[in-house]
């Protein structure tokens, strides 16, 4: 489900392809204004510029590698996100929303302090931004909560017919897998499967074959893999689930390589009670409806938009950093 961005603090990399421009269209010629800015796109009679499109998607930008910049579908979720931000702040400013200047004050004030200048990069995407461009930030973003707030969020009521109807669903009709407290030793050749098992059949320890043994990292606790449900790894482990408990299987076969297998015990369980998850459904059930809400108000604003594209926005422009120099 398509999540509208406030301000962008993720990137989604999966998009579902959904094409929500309504009214658009494009003029040929680049236009520029005085300032030498290039001039992007006009919403509803208001120019806005490619260094917006920037400011506003600098800290994705700034988590993207060059091949990202080439992928059309991460480039279409920017631009459509950077629409939709600002065709919900044009609605909250036509509805007269005000915003408190006092806790855009103190937001501020905590940003630019010592101990506040980690989360201002993280929010802003740098350290260097200025308080006058970070109270503008605040204040758009919000302006587009209180737009949010005041026509979704405050309407939307969960009901406990629909918690409990949700529960039913998901945890009520159906029994718990059980769990099995599996010990594996992998590897991918074959002769050191069958030195392993030769190992345990003269009646070494489990655990003492699996550290000498075993490739995969569980090795590390000699092979201990916890409690699982068969549904949970790939299907050759389902093998492990025929075994009788305090049993060791033969060397088992897969595409991975050489398994071999201990079941220590099988535990089935509690059936989820209601009350242990009544707030997580209630949350669940909220956002779905917020999104809903949130997609169909802006459907609804495209629809009335006058959208027109000056130009393509250049992502060669933006030169995505060396994480491996930045992280050292």
């Amino acid at each position: 489900m398509r999540k509208v961005s406030i301000l962008i603090t993720v990137l989604l990399i999966f998009i579902s392809g959904c094409n929500f421009f309504k009214k658009e269209t494009k003029e040929d010629t680049v236009k520029t204004v005085q300032d030498n800015r290039t001039a992007y796109v006009v919403i509803n009679g208001k120019t806005l510029y490619t260094d917006d499109f920037f400011k506003f998607a600098s800290i994705a930008l700034k988590e993207m590698n060059n091949k990202d910049l080439e992928n059309n579908n991460i480039k279409k979720f920017l631009v459509d996100s950077f629409i939709e931000h600002n065709l919900l702040l044009q609605e909250a400013e036509r509805r007269n929303i005000k915003v408190d200047e006092k806790k855009i004050g103190a937001v501020i004030e905590s940003f630019l302090s010592e101990s506040g200048t980690q989360d201002l990069k993280v929010y802003s995407g740098s350290y260097d931004t200025d308080a006058k461009a970070l109270a503008e930030m605040l204040r758009e973003k919000f302006m587009v909560e209180t737009l949010i707030y005041d026509l979704i969020n405050s309407n939307i009521d969960i009901k406990e017919d629909e918690i409990k109807q949700e529960y039913n669903q998901v945890y009520g009709t159906k029994e718990p897998e059980p769990k099995a407290h599996l010990f594996q030793i992998f590897t991918t050749d074959k002769q050191v499967a069958e030195k392993a098992m030769a190992e345990l059949k003269r009646g070494l320890a489990f655990n003492e074959v699996a550290a000498r043994y075993s490739e995969g990292p569980e090795k590390e606790e000699g092979g201990d893999l916890g409690f699982i449900s068969d549904d949970v790894y790939p299907e050759i482990f389902g093998e492990a689930f025929k075994l009788k408990p305090g049993k060791i299987s033969d060397i088992v076969k897969s595409e991975y390589g050489y398994h071999i297998f201990l079941v220590k015990e099988y535990r089935r369980p509690k059936k989820i009670d209601y009350n242990d998850v009544k707030t997580q459904i209630h949350f669940s059930l909220y956002n779905k409806e917020q999104d809903k809400k949130i997609e169909e108000l802006v459907d609804e604003l495209y629809k009335k938009a006058d959208i027109k594209y000056l130009t393509d926005i250049d992502f060669s422009n933006f030169t995505a950093p060396d994480k491996s120099r930045s992280n050292r």
